[in-house]
């Protein structure tokens, strides 16, 4: 295409050189002074410009005059925010740029320098590149120079940013072809595809920080920012570094102007913006579908460039942000409910949209809820009295004076009592309230519970206010109970309040109408006017009776708890809850003595109706049955004790007949009928006087013994104060137990043995003194514990020095005894253990005679067992029956040891059973019968169990099971009857029980075996017949080679092959004995598996020296000695069916094979003759 000349001259003619005059590098005008030369001489710049990059005049060109290092946005709004954008661009763009618009033209003009003269001529020849020259002609005549390609390119590039921007306020980003407009930018100004995306990235960002500079959000601008996101073609990491940009900026540029302490005031309009933009932040990461990891990296570099702030504070203020929003939704939702207009999921799109979650909406659901519950009350929506100041510190001021105090709390009832003034039965709901709530609980999705609990919280007041004073007036007798019930019932309705709430609601106004009256007579109890504090409680008993009858014309039936319910006294909101326990008991107490009548008599009394109102009253005040009881004991009590001290000194005068008894008793029963005592206050005073009695009779009598009369004495006394003789029992004990104790101890004398004669008369003793069983025992064990510790202190002395040298008893007794001698003569020996030469024995025998024969030994009964009898038969000369019957199984329990008596320790006492144990062994005097049949007594004594003595005796018996079995096996291989016998008479000697005494006789047989096996197998002489007769010994005595004798499985395989290696060798085990075999292996422990392999290695082992011979004897012409030895290699080839794994060669197979098919072959079968040769070929490897 060419261009006509008339167009050329009128681009010609269109250039002003004028217009494009600038020179790019000129220094400011003089009316700025340099940086270096100190201020400028003009007024601070304005408000700069959010979200601009700070390197956005540097990266473009020098500062000019009317640019400023950052630049300034308008009021608000992103496009505001782009037209300064442009503007501010616009000053750093070149003249070229800015004359000459279309951005393909400029960069045509600057394909290279032209002379303005070239311009001139090229201008007259017509060429489709006319234009670019003609402009490049006066780009040349302008600047006065040449003009490279290069900064044209690059002036064009910098004009990109400021293209989009205008092409963004053009077509607005909600044009459908806003996306393809900027995209053809990159191509118009030759932008590569990055640089594009960095530019639109700050493009993003400006856009970004204008909208934030308003403080009023709104939610069109989620939807703006959607589309300027997708206008500019931005994926999710640009955009994430655009708002990090823009708020790295914004905040440097809100800083410059408000300091952090104004940032931290929430309603400053710069907090409010930083906030705006951390909302848009969060909404855009999230709408953009990021992962949660991305989410947090993105949205946490915005929190840090907006002042350092952490992810969940700035999560925080992005949903303050988005709350008014919402709640502008629930607002417009009530509004439109009854449009059918709204929706659960208009709300859900709007939570969605909002970043509002499931918590925070239901929080806000309901708080909407409650509004339009007040609001159909007719109530103002937002309840005051919650959002009353509340001092922090008010609990911890201290009260001036107490008169300050009350002031306050008179100032505080004061206002309650005109709250309560206020009529406000007209507070209800209004007609068809029902409807709109149920239609707005399930747009809201609340759940009835959440709904209910609304309602009551706004109701419930004014329903109390009304069923209080309902209750209140039937207390007065102005309604009816069941009027009153009428009353509540109906206000329950109009209120919308649930059924299942109102009988805790109910127990509450009732607690609540039963306080009053109870404080009103607490006022009186606490200035002592008891006439008014008693007529107030019988009215305030009346009262808890009114309340029931509202209850039971409420339908309520069940009264058990009632008290414990609206009377507790550990709920201060419970009708005495705010009363002090001691004002609780102050009142009782001033009840309980205006109840307490004087009859004429002088007699005090109080009546049956009295008694039930004190009942109630105690239920009423919180007061315990004890507490009530306390009351009747102070009062009545010295009453009770007079009369009783009284009854018992006319009965210790003595002659107690029954008539007295009877006159006394009626006196006491009067007393305690009259005034209703209880047995337990009863008791209290009896025990004590009765206790003065015995101890009176046992300080008076001889040797603290009473006499029969007095024993008569207290057993009426008893009679009259109706104390049981078992309750009596201590304080007899801690009167005449040392009488008793003394009688013990003279009837043990000097033989330590209480003789049968004085027997009884203890016993006798033991009944005059009114002891228990019980204790008498005690006191029994008491004395001959301690005849019996220097009888044992004396045997453990003895025991120690009988096994201690002359240094081991000095070190452990811190003495030196020098050459000390035993009771025998003999001197310390040192020898532990059996064969000791001292002899306690008899001393031992005089401790087991003492503690049987005074009856310390106790049987009890552990078990039964089943045993036959035979009966005799029952009829004359039948046969006798034998007939199965259970008998108790007796156990000797020992209540007084050496070891509890602390007499002798552990050890020592072992020691001294281990000595017993010996010698009544090894004793062979008349005496040795006894000393058997007494080890598990005198075991007993000393404190020892069962097991601790069978453990002993094992040790003992296994010394002399190991040296009798080892001298016995050294002549036989086992154990004869005679010898079983022997040990069995050791085994009942010791007290060896049969089970121990075979696994000993088993431990010392394997301990021997396993000494003969380490003999025979260590020698390196074993011989297959000895190995044979050791197996068949151990065989015998039914011991497992590996786990009784302890012989390793490398060892049971040696034994194996050499026991069987000679049989086969000599041809008496072949294929035919694998019963021997199987028998050696089996008794051996090996299993079939490791016999085989023990053959075959051995097989394989001798097959080998036997081919060395054939082929040795082949050799040297021994053609004969060459068969014989091949008859033998059949034997061990039949093991394995000829697979010797022999390797030999074929002149030698052959040649052998021939010899031995050529041998003599009569009188062999000529069945088993091909068998042989047959193991031959394979054994050589033949083939057949």
């Amino acid at each position: 295409m060419r261009f006509h000349v008339s167009a050329c001259a009128a681009v010609l003619s269109a250039a002003n050189a004028s217009a494009f005059s600038f020179s790019p590098l000129a220094a400011p005008p003089s009316s700025f002074s340099d940086r270096n030369n100190g201020p400028r001489a003009f007024a601070p710049p304005a408000r700069p410009a959010f979200g601009l990059p700070s390197n956005t005049l540097t990266s473009r060109a020098p500062s000019s005059p009317t640019s400023s290092t950052s630049l300034n946005l308008a009021a608000g709004g992103g496009p505001e925010a782009l037209d300064d954008f442009i503007a501010t661009l616009s000053g750093t763009q070149s003249k070229i740029s800015s004359k000459v618009g279309n951005p393909n033209l400029v960069k045509l003009a600057g394909v290279a320098a032209i002379p303005l003269s070239y311009v001139a001529g090229m201008a007259m020849t017509p060429s489709r590149r006319l234009a670019a020259r003609a402009v490049g002609g006066v780009i040349t005549a302008v600047t006065a120079g040449g003009v490279g390609k290069s900064f044209v390119e690059e002036d064009v590039r910098r004009s990109c940013p400021a293209a989009i921007a205008k092409r963004l306020l053009e077509l607005g980003v909600d044009d459908p072809n806003i996306s393809d407009g900027i995209a053809r930018l990159r191509e118009d100004y030759g932008v590569d595809e990055e640089d594009f995306g960095a530019m639109c990235t700050e493009v993003y960002a400006v856009y970004l920080a204008g909208m934030a500079k308003n403080p009023l959000a709104k939610t069109a601008e989620l939807k703006e920012m959607a589309g300027l996101k997708a206008a500019l073609g931005l994926d999710n990491l640009q955009t994430g570094q655009a708002h990090a940009d823009a708020a790295s900026n914004f905040y440097r540029d809100v800083t410059r102007f408000t300091s952090v302490e104004e940032l931290d005031d929430e309603d400053h309009p710069d907090r409010v913006s930083l906030d705006k933009l951390l909302f848009l932040s969060e909404r855009a990461f999230r709408q953009g579908g990021e992962t949660e990891e991305a989410f947090t990296f993105e949205f946490s570099r915005v929190a840090r460039a907006l002042g350092g702030l952490s992810i969940a504070e700035a999560i925080d203020r992005a949903k303050d942000v988005a709350t008014p929003f919402y709640e502008r939704a629930l607002a417009s939702t009530r509004a439109k409910l009854d449009s059918g207009a709204v929706s659960p999921d208009m709300l859900s799109r709007a939570r969605t949209t909002l970043g509002i979650d499931d918590p925070e909406a239901k929080d806000m659901h309901i708080e909407a809820f409650a509004r339009e519950v007040r609001s159909q009350l007719g109530l103002p929506e937002d309840d005051d009295e919650d959002d009353d100041d509340y001092d922090v510190n008010q609990d911890k001021r201290a009260m001036a004076t107490d008169d300050s105090a009350q002031e306050k709390i008179d100032a505080m009832k004061a206002a309650a009592e005109a709250k309560e003034a206020e009529d406000t039965s007209g507070i209800k709901f209004a007609e068809g309230a029902f409807e709109t709530l149920s239609k707005l609980q399930d747009v809201l999705g609340l759940s009835d519970e959440d709904a209910d609990y609304e309602i009551a919280a706004a109701t419930v007041d004014y329903w109390r206010t009304t069923a209080l004073s309902a209750i209140e007036d039937a207390i007065a007798g102005t309604k009816s109970p069941a009027k009153a019930w009428e009353v509540i019932l109906a206000r329950q309705k109009e209120l919308y309040l649930k059924d299942s709430a109102m009988k805790e609601m109910m127990t509450s106004m009732v607690m609540q109408a039963l306080g009053r009256p109870l404080e009103k007579v607490n006022s009186f109890a606490r200035v002592n006017n008891a006439a008014a504090t008693y007529d107030g409680l019988i009215d305030a008993i009346a009262a808890k009776e009114t309340c029931k009858e509202v209850l039971k014309a409420a339908g309520w039936s069940e009264f058990e708890d009632f008290e414990a319910t609206c009377f507790d006294p550990s709920d201060r909101r419970s009708a005495c809850g705010f009363i002090t326990n001691l004002d609780r008991q102050n009142m009782y107490k001033m009840f309980f003595l205006r109840s307490v009548k004087t009859e004429e008599d002088g007699t005090k009394n109080i009546s049956e109706e009295s008694y039930a109102l004190m009942a109630e009253l105690r239920g009423m005040l919180g007061v315990s049955e004890d507490e009530g009881l306390n009351q009747v004991r102070a009062f009545f009590g010295p009453e009770l004790q007079a009369v009783l001290t009284d009854a018992t000194d006319e009965i210790l005068r003595g002659n107690a007949t029954d008539v007295l008894l009877a006159n006394l008793k009626e006196k006491v029963d009067k007393v305690i009928d009259t005034y209703k005592l209880d047995e337990e206050m009863v008791g209290m005073y009896v025990g004590p006087l009765y206790a003065r009695a015995v101890q009176e009779i046992g300080s008076n009598t001889p040797g603290g013994i009473p006499s029969a009369d007095e024993v008569a004495t207290l057993a009426s006394l008893r009679t009259l104060l109706n104390i049981d003789e078992e309750d009596t029992y201590q304080v007899h004990l801690d009167t005449f137990g040392i009488a008793y104790k003394k009688g013990i101890k003279e009837a043990l004398g000097t033989t330590g043995v209480i003789r049968e004669e004085f027997r009884q008369p203890l016993e006798d003793l033991r009944s005059r003194l009114g002891m228990s069983d019980e204790q008498t025992e005690e006191i029994y064990r008491e004395v001959l514990g301690e005849r019996m510790v220097p009888m044992v202190e004396f045997i453990s002395n003895e025991m120690e020095r009988l096994v201690l040298t002359k240094d081991q008893l000095a070190q452990k007794r811190g003495a030196d005894y020098g050459e000390d001698y035993f009771k025998g003569g003999s001197k310390a020996s040192g020898n532990l253990g059996l064969g000791t030469d001292g002899n306690i024995m008899s001393d031992i025998m005089n401790l087991i005679d003492f503690y049987v024969e005074n009856g310390i030994v106790q049987k009890e009964v552990v078990g039964t067992k089943k045993v036959e009898k035979k009966v005799p038969s029952d009829e004359e000369g039948g046969e006798e029956k034998t007939v199965t019957e259970e008998e108790p199984v007796y156990e000797s329990t020992y209540p007084i040891t050496a070891t509890g008596l602390g007499c002798i320790d552990e050890k020592v006492a072992e020691l001294c059973y281990r000595q017993f144990v010996v010698s009544s062994f090894t004793d062979q005097s008349p005496n040795a019968a006894r000393y058997e049949a007494s080890k598990a007594t005198f075991g007993g004594i000393l404190g020892l169990s069962a097991d601790k003595m069978e453990e002993i005796g094992s040790n003992i018996g296994g010394m002399v099971y190991d040296n009798y079995i080892t001298q016995a096996m050294s002549t036989k291989d086992a154990l004869d009857q005679q010898d079983m016998m022997f040990l069995a008479n050791i085994q009942g000697k010791l007290g060896i029980s049969a089970e121990k005494g075979e696994e000993m006789l088993l431990d010392t047989q394997k301990k021997i075996v396993s000494e003969e096996a380490s003999a025979l197998l260590d020698s390196g002489n074993a011989t297959p017949e000895g190995i044979k007769a050791f197996r068949e010994k151990c065989n015998s005595m039914g011991l497992d080679l590996e786990m009784d004798v302890g012989l390793s499985k490398t060892r049971l395989v040696s034994m194996f092959s050499m026991e069987i290696t000679p049989g086969i060798d000599s041809g008496e085990i072949t294929m035919e004995s694998a019963d021997m075999l199987a028998e050696i292996q089996e008794s051996l422990g090996l299993t079939e598996e490791e016999g085989e392999e023990v053959i075959a290695g051995l097989i394989q082992e001798r097959s080998k020296s036997i081919l060395s011979d054939v082929i040795g004897c082949m050799l040297r012409g021994m053609d004969l000695a060459a068969v014989d030895s091949m008859e033998r290699l059949v034997q061990y080839a039949a093991f394995v069916d000829g697979d010797l794994g022999l390797e030999v060669e074929e002149s030698n197979a052959n040649r052998a094979y021939n010899l031995f098919e050529s041998k003599d072959w009569s009188g062999v079968d000529e069945e088993e003759a091909e068998k042989q040769k047959s193991l031959i070929r394979t054994a050589f490897g033949m083939s057949d």
